[in-house]
């Protein structure tokens, strides 16, 4: 299979989630396979010790295939979804191959970011779709980077729909704000610079309400994003919030000796455990965890969910 190469790479560790350079477009794909998948990085473990302790070959065999499956199934998800648009597509393509780590290291974006951080083709796609069958005019985004999951949905927008985002980084807002608009939707889309608590608390004074809400920032934030939208009426009553990396690596729903990550990826372990439960206790609204990539927790009011609202 076309993963193999990577897969017996010496400039991969899957269980340590790092790569090492150069980093080839097949390397950064399974990156985050591995992310997504605790399982993966686990079998990628166990076939790296298998062949120097004379695991006989069939065995090799069987965890080599396991392996095949899990790539598999995630690759089919993608070829067999609608692609996404020309625009969306060159947004990706520029976004990773962006000099980041120049960026960073020259003090032009005070975070360490990187094209992992994109919300990719995948998730794109179906957050567009969701903005499209919810009929929703009116989106709130929490974590732009350079623009992939907003505009996705503005493209699912009516022409008087907008995308308001918030992105901490005037750097990387700039970088965004010069990728949107080489799309026609990028018109739809109001870039909010700065702190994002910040930047939701003056919308919630302004009293502003959204259709749909997709939060993808930072993880010990969400709580505090949710707690302003919600306590202030920002979500319209049959309005959606989506959780991206509900799921966190795994970090959600394993003790931390099952994660087989290093050290530094699991400083937070718990953050996306202890706001899933904060959900799920809030009488105010239903939620559905949906595993796709790294985990979409959907939230609805109790009334839209249960259709009386």
């Amino acid at each position: 299979m076309r993963w193999q190469q990577i897969l017996e790479s010496k400039t991969v560790t899957c269980h340590q989630s790092r790569i090492h350079p150069p980093k080839t477009k097949m390397a950064f794909a399974f990156q985050r396979h591995c992310w997504a998948h605790p399982v993966l990085r686990h079998l990628v473990k166990l076939r790296e010790s298998a062949k120097p302790r004379g695991v006989p070959e069939d065995i090799q065999t069987q965890i080599q295939t396991c392996i095949d499956c899990i790539l598999a199934r995630d690759d089919y998800c993608d070829e067999i979804s609608s692609p996404v648009s020309e625009d969306i597509d060159n947004l990706i393509k520029e976004s990773e191959s962006h000099p980041w780590k120049e960026a960073h290291n020259e003090g032009k974006v005070e975070l360490a970011v990187s094209a992992a951080m994109l919300s990719g083709s995948l998730e794109g796609t179906f957050l567009k779709t969701l903005v499209g069958m919810s009929n929703s005019k009116r989106v709130l985004e929490v974590g732009l980077f350079t623009g992939c999951g907003a505009l996705a949905m503005a493209e699912a927008l009516p022409a008087d729909g907008k995308v308001v985002t918030c992105e901490l980084s005037e750097y990387v807002g700039d970088v965004a704000r010069k990728l949107v608009d080489q799309s026609p939707h990028g018109k739809k889309i109001e870039i909010l610079i700065g702190p994002a608590k910040g930047s939701l608390e003056q919308l919630a004074v302004e009293r502003q309400q959204f259709d749909m809400v997709f939060i993808d920032a930072n993880k010990e934030g969400y709580i505090d994003y949710y707690k302003i939208i919600m306590d202030n009426d920002m979500l319209t009553p049959r309005g959606t919030i989506l959780i991206d990396n509900a799921l966190h690596g795994g970090q959600a729903y394993l003790p931390k000796d099952k994660l087989q990550l290093d050290e530094s990826r699991i400083a937070q372990s718990h953050v996306m455990r202890e706001f899933n439960d904060y959900v799920y206790n809030d009488n105010r609204v239903s939620q559905v965890m949906v595993p796709i990539r790294d985990g979409v927790m959907m939230i609805r009011r109790k009334e839209a969910f249960e259709g009386e609202a």
